[in-house]
């Protein structure tokens, strides 16, 4: 029986800001950009995912593409895909 996985999003690209101690979890930073309403000034935000690095070997400020899966934990609910 062979099984396939079926990707719904295109891969994010993001950058890696920390790691936990045990080396399965990566938090991973996705910046934005965000027009301000009074004013129309581009801001630039960024939210923090905490990501599945059980597979691959990342360090702080590597960049990682990600992609969404099942939740894994509480927080996680993301994978890593490939280092670059």
């Amino acid at each position: 029986m062979t099984t396939t996985a079926k990707v719904t999003k295109n891969p994010v690209r993001a950058r890696v800001v920390g790691l936990s101690k045990d080396g399965k979890t990566a938090k991973v930073e996705v910046p934005r950009v965000v027009v301000a309403p009074r004013y129309g000034k581009r801001l630039q935000r960024e939210i923090s995912l905490h990501v599945d690095a059980a597979e691959a070997k990342v360090s702080v400020g590597k960049e990682v593409m990600i992609l969404p899966c099942r939740r894994i934990s509480k927080t996680k609910s993301w994978k890593v895909v490939s280092v670059i």
